[in-house]
């Protein structure tokens, strides 16, 4: 006679499958966000091919920031950005100068960014500055200018364009979403001077850790101090800050061209963020 499972017999077989769940979900998870990781170690890849073409046809200058096209179709005086300047290079995806929308699809959009329609990636404004028309070129002592491959002292340790954060929705200027990256020294760290043989006195202390966070809510656990920030204050920041989402750490295209990926805690401000001179040109002496 045909013997069925008893209660006990099932009951066992479904708490090994449940103790396998438990274990392997996780697994794939992190399986899964790997391949998002290099999915976005691609994008950036080839966002440094573009930008290293447009140097190549633009005399070695960086494209600026953002600008205002007087001439542009089909709204005239449309803000046109860094972004615009190298999609030609790339084709992959589509850009828009409206600041909600800039990056859609392709190359231009992290998998595991949580909103589609925001720039999810910033390149540094020390190196890409704004242009003509835009709001700071209204301000005393703007200067338009570009800047030139040659007067970076190490190409190979400056960041040019890194994953950043979601701004707040409820900030100041509601969710504006800006294609760039502050690279300002109190973004990044307490004050590391003086500087002596051009090595800082004082170690980094890391304060673009506190702006970690995609201001989704209205607020989140500092990753410093397990404090509770509220996001509504924070303008466009974290938006404009690097953020270490592939499992706390953050893809980063560098000047050369190169794509590494940074872990949480280990992107030092004087190696990888200040550029000499040209830093000063834009945000003054480093304290």
């Amino acid at each position: 006679m045909k013997k069925g499972f008893t209660l006990i017999e099932l009951l066992v077989v479904i708490a090994i499958i449940a103790i396998l769940a438990a274990i392997l979900f996780p697994v794939f998870a992190q399986a899964r966000e790997k391949a998002r990781a290099i999915s976005c170690t691609s994008n950036l890849k080839q966002l440094g091919l573009a930008m290293l073409q447009y140097k190549q046809d633009a005399d070695e200058q960086f494209p600026m920031l953002q600008w205002i096209d007087p001439n542009s179709t089909p709204i005239p005086g449309a803000a046109r950005d860094w972004e615009e300047a190298i999609q030609p290079y790339i084709k992959n995806g589509q850009v828009s100068g409206q600041s909600a929308t800039i990056g859609l699809g392709g190359v231009w959009s992290c998998p595991s960014f949580p909103k589609p329609q925001e720039a999810n990636y910033g390149v540094s404004f020390e190196l890409c500055r704004n242009g003509s028309g835009t709001w700071a070129a209204g301000q005393p002592g703007f200067v338009l200018q570009t800047v030139n491959d040659a007067a970076i002292d190490a190409p190979a340790d400056k960041i040019m364009v890194v994953e950043k954060g979601l701004a707040s929705p409820n900030g100041p200027n509601g969710d504006f979403a800006q294609a760039l990256f502050d690279p300002s020294e109190a973004n990044f760290t307490n004050p590391i001077g003086p500087i002596v043989n051009d090595t800082p006195t004082n170690p980094s202390s890391h304060n673009e850790l506190h702006y970690d966070a995609d201001c989704g809510a209205t607020s989140y656990a500092d990753g410093l101090t397990g404090a509770t920030t509220d996001c509504q204050n924070w303008n466009t920041t974290p938006g404009n800050m690097p953020r270490f989402r592939h499992q706390q750490s953050c893809n980063s295209l560098f000047v050369d061209g190169h794509v590494k990926s940074i872990h949480r805690g280990g992107m030092d401000w004087y190696k990888n963020i200040y550029i000499k001179n040209v830093y000063e040109s834009e945000f003054g002496t480093v304290n």
